[in-house]
């Protein structure tokens, strides 16, 4: 059998976005960069200005770079996606 996705709607910030937040949502800027700050209540961590460290709803670590969005999951979960793939993957929704 073949199955179809079924349409959803998320939320998806692009890296300068997600910087962006974290500046105005942080206690310490270390250079101008946020260092640690809560998004959805995950604890995001500054591993360089390149790279910021996302936990998961499975409790791993992945890494988001700007060459990922960083999307919110249905269940609120956050995850970072390949530009590439989100983009094949998704399409803008006006508000």
């Amino acid at each position: 059998m073949k199955y179809r996705k079924k349409p959803v709607v998320i939320e998806a910030l692009t890296f300068n976005e997600f910087i962006d937040y974290g500046k105005s949502h942080c206690n310490l800027l270390e250079m101008g960069m946020p260092w640690s700050f809560t998004f959805k209540g995950y604890n995001i961590t500054h591993e360089n200005d390149e790279c910021y460290l996302i936990p998961t709803i499975e409790s791993d670590i992945q890494k988001m770079t700007s060459q990922d969005m960083l999307i919110v999951g249905v269940k609120g979960e956050i995850y970072p996606c390949k530009l590439d793939v989100f983009e094949q993957t998704y399409e803008r929704v006006e508000d």
